[in-house]
């Protein structure tokens, strides 16, 4: 349901793996591919929402909507009697979260939030390298993600749809809270740039962990330069995960270590070539088979974060 540029670049020909031979794929969209000569993938059905939601042969809905649409897509995709799988973040608000949640529950159905970058064997080797580190004195964690300037009319630019800290802010404060952020103390800022067109946000908080300070930022951003890392950090060295949260697809990502006096940088890990967004899509494939899962798979996690950010992403009256 939805015909994003994220879908039809990534993630379409991901999903016809998962059908059977020669079963088409059934895209729900207000908005059908023009007639140009690559508008229409092989195997793609356009139809409307409703087609979907009724067709017997569709067990499993992938919410490719804006940002805004994802609840109902969801909501509408659980009472028709689908498993839902869906891109980031699932909702706005954690009120929408613990409803989607408590509906799949009642309907035996699950819903898997597409959030890739953690499925990455990269990050596994990054955040397990990171817990096994002996840090000394205060240590930092910072996340960022910035891009640059989209066209006035991308969704990902509206209140509706969450803005800047729906679409990047997400895999920011997720990163720190796997790292080790307490929900509740983060705090959320907006940052305010000069063009109009520019939309940005900060996270922040400090706990102490092991006797020793630990701060956690997080900072994202629509219309500035771009930035895609994850640093940890105290006086003695810096571990670093560049394209943390967009690894390259089938190709290696590299850990890297950094210390005062040294000579440039060591690469200290290089992960596998993969696919992030297959991984993810297969383990949401696992618990869409797995008879045992209903709701909302990692409901209590992706509830703090979406709590986190509900008073930056909450959609503008109507």
């Amino acid at each position: 349901m939805g015909n994003s540029e994220y879908l039809s670049r990534r993630t379409a020909p991901l999903l016809q793996e998962f059908n059977a031979p020669d079963s088409r794929l059934l895209v729900g969209t207000d908005h059908t591919p023009g007639s140009g000569a690559d508008a229409r993938a092989e195997g793609i059905e356009y139809a409307d929402r409703d087609a979907v939601l009724s067709d017997r042969d569709v067990e499993t809905v992938y919410v490719s909507s804006a940002t805004g649409r994802h609840f109902d897509d969801c909501r509408r995709a659980l009472a028709a009697g689908k498993h839902v799988l869906v891109e980031k973040p699932v909702c706005l608000t954690a009120e929408e979260a613990g409803e989607l949640d408590g509906m799949a529950r009642a309907c035996g159905r699950t819903i898997f939030e597409c959030l890739s970058y953690p499925y990455h064997p990269a990050w596994a080797d990054f955040s397990a390298r990171v817990r096994r580190q002996r840090w000394t004195g205060p240590v930092s964690v910072s996340a960022v993600f910035r891009i640059p300037g989209r066209v006035p009319t991308d969704f990902r630019l509206h209140p509706r749809h969450g803005g800047a800290a729906a679409d990047l802010g997400t895999y920011c404060v997720d990163a720190l809270l796997r790292l080790g952020a307490v929900a509740e103390d983060l705090g959320i800022g907006t940052v305010m740039f000069g063009g109009a067109e520019t939309d940005g946000g900060t996270a922040l908080t400090s706990r102490l962990v092991d006797g020793r300070l630990s701060t956690y930022t997080g900072s994202w951003a629509i219309g500035d330069s771009y930035a895609n890392s994850v640093v940890v950090a105290d006086s003695r060295r810096r571990l670093e995960l560049l394209r943390a949260f967009s690894p390259p697809v089938d190709s290696p990502v590299r850990v890297v270590e950094r210390r005062p006096g040294a000579p440039g940088s060591a690469v200290v890990a290089t992960s596998a070539p993969a696919n992030a967004t297959r991984a993810c899509l297969s383990a949401g494939a696992r618990h869409v088979r797995d008879t045992g899962t209903a709701g909302l798979v990692d409901h209590r996690g992706i509830l703090r974060r979406i709590a986190v950010l509900e008073k930056a992403t909450a959609p503008l009256p109507a």
